[in-house]
């Protein structure tokens, strides 16, 4: 990677880990899961693809440092929703439309993990109050940042203004 792109994505993940835990740690109104829809988007950029895991890894892991939350449960969950992006993106590069469903389904699967896994382990998530309502607003608010944000933050991280244009 060349330095311009390293410093693009240190300070991409840094803005969003900054914004997760302080913003939106204290609004429990809309509630987008930032550093995850970073992690989805990484996909969609040319970085290659070990690159967009450990990103994913790397990011996921500060924030269950930063949290309450089980060390290593977002890292996890992040990494396990990057890979299913890497996987799939061609199905989010036909156009706009398509690609907020995209990220909306792979934060929903996000979400559920999170649901799951955090069960499994002890925190008591599953059976909280916000479970039904970060089933759907995480998704929702992370498939209109996308739907606004995604052709813009592919470029930035590219460094080319002709990069990710719908057809």
């Amino acid at each position: 990677m060349r330095l311009r792109t390293v410093l693009v994505v240190v300070f991409v993940i840094l803005t969003a880990i900054v914004i997760q835990t302080t913003l939106f740690g204290r609004v429990r109104v809309v509630t987008p899961d930032l550093v995850m829809l970073v992690s989805i988007l990484f996909a969609l950029t040319r970085l290659r693809t070990e690159a967009v895991l450990g990103l994913a890894f790397v990011s996921g892991l500060v924030i269950d440092l930063l949290g309450s939350s089980l060390l290593g449960l977002r890292a996890i969950v992040f990494t396990v929703v990057a890979y299913i992006a890497i996987r799939t993106r061609e199905r989010a590069e036909i156009g706009r439309l398509a690609t907020a469903l995209w990220v909306g389904v792979l934060t929903l699967v996000g979400v559920v993990l999170l649901l799951l896994i955090g069960t499994l382990f002890g925190e008591a998530i599953l059976l909280g109050d916000g479970a039904m309502g970060q089933l759907l607003l995480v998704p929702l608010t992370n498939m209109i940042i996308a739907a606004l944000l995604a052709p813009t933050f592919v470029r930035l991280v590219n460094g080319d203004r002709t990069s990710f244009r719908y057809a």
